[in-house]
């Protein structure tokens, strides 16, 4: 594919992001959250008033009425998004400071069209890249969770940045590249700390990519990158709270994630909270060990039933389309307005995106081991093949992560981008190889 952008794509392209400014912006205008701080969100808000107002990195509650109370540092959520927040978080958290919070991240999300165009053109056919870049302008868990104060927003724009990175460095490998590299996967772990073991998929792909010598030899520089990054972090909570890390979230995830189909002992009245109906839950998530004894203990008493969850039930929950922690459908906190309820066009758009939601995700995963398995049926060049694999790992790397742990949707929508990509370029290779079949001549004739 030619590097040269034409008028035609540039015309296509800017098209493809008026739509997604204008479905963003409206749905920034309409819809309205209500109770924007609660659970996660609450704890975000707090991390970036604290770290601006106390000048410390904590999740302690806002105190209105206290303004100088004492804060105790904490190290539960990565630093990420609460530094992105805290150049936004000028005072309480009033509706014009949520408004103008979800503003900004209404231009994250609309950059990410952006990034996406310029990621899917640099190794996708032309009208592929274009299908590929509309679907994530139209998708509507991307336009809704910019009016949540959540990470979803800016995770998936890091991603796509990553991945641009990431295909430059197949074409052009360097030292310098494979630095930046690193450092983007680093930012992106800050934001999101389950990419923190993504660098060794780095490692086989590059390992494939250019041989053992020269790869190990980027790989090394993409460490250095990701270390430079990331270390502040961990020497930070090493000098303030005598820990590198703090292991209370990564207990939730694999707790909350070992109640086969979401239910404690099946009862429907623990559907997807059934940690609140165990009575041992409490002594389960004393720590990471006690939660490894328990999974492996109810393997031995019903391994049928966990083994079906772990490898075919958390998988279909982890892709599927509606938020299960939350309000239903793509809601994770309750939406009193939004242009999806209430405007035909946008509930057009939702209606065409949740119909074809199921089959490109099976596809993306399935086309996922290809680029492994069987990279020559995909007629590929060099570069193409480099960033196949890279999006495949990434979809391969956070279904394997959620098999182990908590399978919730919500975490699979910063990925949507990639999901897109991998199903329509599915798509194509299947399209191709049918028309290379009926162009073949008969055997025998030239």
């Amino acid at each position: 594919m030619s590097k040269r952008i034409s008028r035609w794509t540039l015309v296509i392209f800017g098209l493809i992001i008026i739509v997604a400014f204008y479905l963003r912006s409206e749905s920034w205008i309409e819809t309205v959250v209500v109770r924007s701080l609660q659970k996660d969100a609450a704890d975000y808000f707090n991390y970036a008033y604290n770290l601006g107002h106390h000048h410390t990195y904590s999740r302690q509650a806002y105190q209105p009425f206290n303004p100088h109370p004492s804060i105790t540092p904490d190290a539960v959520r990565h630093p990420g998004y609460p530094l992105f927040l805290s150049v936004l978080v000028d005072g309480p958290p009033d509706p014009g400071l949520i408004k103008k919070i979800q503003f900004w991240q209404m231009i994250l999300s609309t950059l990410t069209v952006v990034a996406a165009c310029l990621l899917f053109r640099c190794f996708m056919p032309p009208l592929w890249a274009y299908a590929s870049a509309a679907l994530t302008a139209l998708s509507p868990h991307l336009i809704i969770f910019n009016s949540y104060v959540l990470t979803e927003t800016l995770f998936c724009l890091v991603l796509v940045c990553l991945g641009l990175l990431v295909c430059r460095l197949a074409g052009h490998p360097s030292i310098r590249l494979s630095i930046l590299v690193g450092a983007a996967m680093a930012l992106a772990t800050l934001i999101r700390p389950s990419l923190q073991l993504f660098p060794v998929c780095m490692a086989l792909i590059l390992w494939l990519a250019f041989g053992r010598q020269r790869g190990l030899k980027l790989f090394v520089y993409v460490c250095l990158g990701f270390i430079l990054i990331l270390s502040p972090w961990y020497i930070r909570n090493l000098a303030t709270l005598g820990r590198a890390i703090d292991k209370t979230l990564m207990i939730n995830f694999l707790q909350h994630g070992l109640y086969p189909d979401f239910k404690y002992q099946q009862k429907a009245e623990s559907y997807r909270r059934p940690y609140q109906f165990d009575p041992r839950s409490d002594v389960i998530k004393t720590g990471v060990a006690s939660v490894m004894s328990e999974i492996i203990k109810r393997f031995r008493e019903e391994p049928a039933t966990h083994l079906k969850w772990y490898l075919l039930g958390k998988p279909v929950k982890f892709w599927s389309w509606n938020i299960l922690q939350g309000h239903g459908d793509m809601y994770v906190y309750y939406v009193a307005a939004s242009p999806f309820k209430s405007r035909p066009l946008f509930q057009g758009i939702q209606k065409l995106m949740k119909f074809i939601h199921g089959p490109l995700a099976l596809l993306a995963i399935l086309v996922s081991l290809v680029p492994w398995i069987a990279p020559r049926i995909m007629a590929v060049n060099s570069t193409q093949l480099f960033m196949l694999r890279f999006i495949s790992a990434l979809l391969l790397y956070y279904t394997a992560l959620h098999m182990v742990g908590t399978p919730l949707p919500r975490y699979s929508v910063p990925l949507r981008p990639f999901q897109f990509a991998m199903g329509l370029y599915a798509l194509y290779v299947i399209l191709t190889m049918k028309i290379n079949d009926t162009v073949s001549p008969p055997a025998g004739e030239s």
